[in-house]
Parts: structure tokens; C-alpha cells; sequence
């Protein structure tokens, strides 16, 4: 637990971050590094900015090669940056290491950094990460003793099916809570168990239920995957939101994934979606609102992505994504996730344009729903209830 460590570099510097990975690795952590954890056909561009999300700690390698480079080495560096936003002024986060000689970003500066020696600096970035690790640890038990949150159990199961020529591969990670005397964490964890469970049944379908011979036989990609991760997403004394990420390759160009959130109130327990949040009456504003606020942030990542000429971004509007995708219609918005001050809505993949556009997460601040003059509704429960 709190062992995720994500690796930025820059390509030509990939055999030094290779060591560091194996390092990391052999010494109990869980790194990330795009060629280790990327799977055949996944959209790269959507696991990168996971793996920085759902990262503990990042390591920034910097060298000649990374802080001149344009391009995705640099957009690492403003989400990594972005996200450290979140973490107390004290957290050990952002780990530089000068790998050669290079001028520090401007915005990482007041980070710590150090120069590569291979004798030492990895020592040094395990001690770093060891004290911070045992700060979140021990963080948590309080919060455990003080009743605040609940302390969970992570669990992994991998299947090894065979037909034909062909291997389908399942490997899925979920948690359980370890109080066994709150009925709301039981009824929570029996659905979690459920939801783990099904997605085992159901993926082996892929390989078990195919009797065509000839795709069976193919001689094109003969090891099949299918991952399911269920982790937590957000949770305190009476909220929790889940979020489940399902990926699976069958070989073609890529794989297909998506994920899915799950949302509850607790004590007693009970699911909510989005729509439920707020009164009928003022379900077409806030349609309305949500519909224009996805297109525009949409929008923005669609012309980083193309590089858009800013003469043709003034003639945009809601026609350059899929027909009524973000039409003012629950179902546009149906998937979504909980955190501490803000709802994110889940755009999969095809959902709003091609599959190069990928998945997106928009996440819209609480605060942004006050302009609306919302009726007294389930929402203002909900922030009442995010902020204990």
C-alpha cells in the first residue's frame, strides 16, 4: 500500500530508468514505467496520465534530453505538477534527479533534487520514498483509530485458460474492508467481491465460448488479456466512490477498455446516480450546464491533442464531437466518480469521438453548481457530507 511510483523520462535516458524501475521493484515498491506496464493494443497516451494519477510518488529524470524535449516528457512534468497541487506542503512527492548536466524547470526549483550517482542516488530516492510511505501509513491508522476511514485489504488473482492455440490471460486486483462488525462494509464488501468475481466470469467467455477452429488456430497474437482493477476512488465516514478499470485485447490494432464508477452513501448503504442528485425541477439547467462545461473542457484537450489553429477554435461548437454525444441527456452523464470537491463524468472510449481521442475524465468543482440556484436536493447532502 502507498507503493505506486511512476518514472518519467525521456527515451533516450530509458536504460537508466530500466535500473531504477528493476531497483524499485526488488526493494518492495510498485513502479511505473511506460514500457514495463503498457499492454499491446492499450491507448498509451490514457495509461500514462493514470499511472501519474494513481501514482504515490514521482521521479523526474532529468537530463539534456527531457528538459529541452517538447512534447510528452513536458506534459508529464505539468501533471505531476498539477497533481502535487493536492499533497500537503511537506509530502515527499516530486523526486528530480539530474541525470547529466541540465538547468532545473523553473517550476520545479523549489523541489529537492540530486545528482545521479549509481552508488548512492538510488539509496537515497528508497530512503525518500520509505519515510514518506510510512508518514501515509501511519496517517491512515489514525484515521482508522479515529473512525474517520476504514482500513482495506488489496487482493490480486490471476487465471490461466487454454483452447486451441490460444491463452487468455486474466489478472484482476480489488479490496476488501477488514471491519467485519460495520454492516455497511460487509453489504460493501460482498458487492466489491461481486463485482471482481463477474468480471472473471464473464472474461472468460472470450477464449471458452469461442468455437469458431479458425480463429482459435489463427497464428496472429496468441495470448489474449483481460485486467479488471477495482480500487477506491474517494471515501470518508458516509461516502465512497469506487472505480473499476477494465482493459481486454483479443490482438487487432488495440484493445478495448473503459471504466466505470460506483457510487454510495453509507450508514446504511445505498447507490446514487448522477440524476438522483438533484431535483427534478432544475434537471435542465443543470443538464444544461454539465453538457456545456464537458465540451469545453473537452475541447481543450481535443485541440492540445490536434494543435488546433486558434482561428479555427473561435468557429467550434458541439457538432466537431459524435452526433448528440454531449447532448443535454442523463445518459451522456451517466457514468461518473465522487471525490472531496468535485463530480467527474467519464467519457469512455468511441463515446465522444475516434478511439485515437481516447478516454477522458472531466472533472467538474462543486463550487461551479452554486451559480445554479439548485433547489434543496440530494447534491447538497452530498456536499455536506464530502467535507467531514
Amino acid at each position: 500500500m502507498f507503493d505506486k511510483v511512476f518514472i518519467s523520462y525521456a527515451k533516450e535516458d530509458y536504460e537508466l530508468a530500466e535500473k531504477l524501475y528493476d531497483y524499485l521493484l526488488d526493494n518492495g515498491f510498485n513502479p511505473w514505467l511506460d514500457k514495463k506496464k503498457l499492454l499491446p493494443g492499450q491507448q498509451w497516451d490514457f495509461e500514462i496520465k493514470k499511472g501519474l494519477r494513481e501514482a504515490n510518488y514521482v521521479i523526474l529524470l532529468l537530463s539534456s534530453n527531457s528538459v529541452k524535449k517538447r512534447g510528452y516528457v513536458q506534459r508529464e512534468f505539468k501533471l505531476a505538477l498539477k497533481y502535487y497541487e493536492e499533497k500537503l506542503e511537506e509530502d515527499i512527492y516530486l523526486i528530480p534527479i539530474k541525470l547529466n548536466k541540465c538547468e532545473v524547470p523553473e517550476n520545479l526549483s523549489s523541489f529537492q533534487w540530486t545528482e545521479l550517482n549509481e552508488d548512492t542516488s538510488f539509496e537515497i530516492i528508497l530512503t525518500s520514498l520509505n519515510i514518506q510511505q510510512n508518514k501515509y501509513l501511519a496517517f491512515q491508522q489514525e484515521q482508522v483509530n479515529k473512525h474517520k476511514t476504514f482500513e482495506i485489504r488489496e487482493f490480486s488473482e490471476e487465471f490461466l485458460h487454454k483452447k486451441g492455440r490460444k491463452s487468455l490471460k486474466i489478472e484482476t486486483k480489488y479490496f476488501q474492508f477488514t471491519d467485519n462488525e460495520n454492516q455497511s462494509l460487509n453489504e460493501l464488501n460482498r458487492f466489491i467481491a461481486g463485482l471482481n468475481s463477474s468480471s472473471i466470469i464473464e472474461s472468460r467467455s472470450n477464449l471458452l465460448a469461442e468455437e469458431d477452429v479458425d480463429i482459435l488456430n489463427h497464428e496472429g497474437v496468441d495470448t489474449w488479456y483481460f485486467d479488471n482493477d477495482i480500487s477506491l476512488n474517494f471515501l470518508n465516514s458516509s461516502i465512497i466512490s469506487i472505480v473499476e478499470n477494465h482493459y481486454t485485447y483479443t490482438g487487432g490494432a488495440h484493445g478495448s477498455g473503459g471504466i466505470t464508477g460506483h457510487n454510495f452513501f453509507i450508514s446504511p448503504t445505498f447507490s446514487f446516480n448522477i440524476r438522483d442528485l438533484f431535483d427534478y425541477q432544475d434537471h435542465e439547467k443543470v443538464l444544461n450546464f454539465i453538457s456545456d462545461f464537458c465540451f469545453q473542457e473537452l475541447r481543450k484537450i481535443y485541440n492540445e491533442w490536434l494543435e488546433t489553429p486558434i482561428e479555427e477554435i473561435d468557429r467550434q461548437d458541439k457538432s466537431m464531437f459524435w452526433e448528440k454525444s454531449l447532448d443535454s441527456d442523463w445518459e451522456n452523464f451517466e457514468n461518473f466518480l465522487v471525490s472531496k470537491d468535485s463530480l467527474s463524468i467519464i467519457f469512455g472510449e468511441y463515446q465522444v469521438s475516434s478511439y485515437a481521442f481516447g478516454r477522458h475524465i472531466v472533472d467538474i468543482p462543486l463550487d461551479e453548481f452554486k451559480n445554479l440556484n439548485l433547489k434543496k436536493s440530494l447534491f447538497h447532502k452530498l456536499e455536506t457530507k464530502l467535507k467531514e
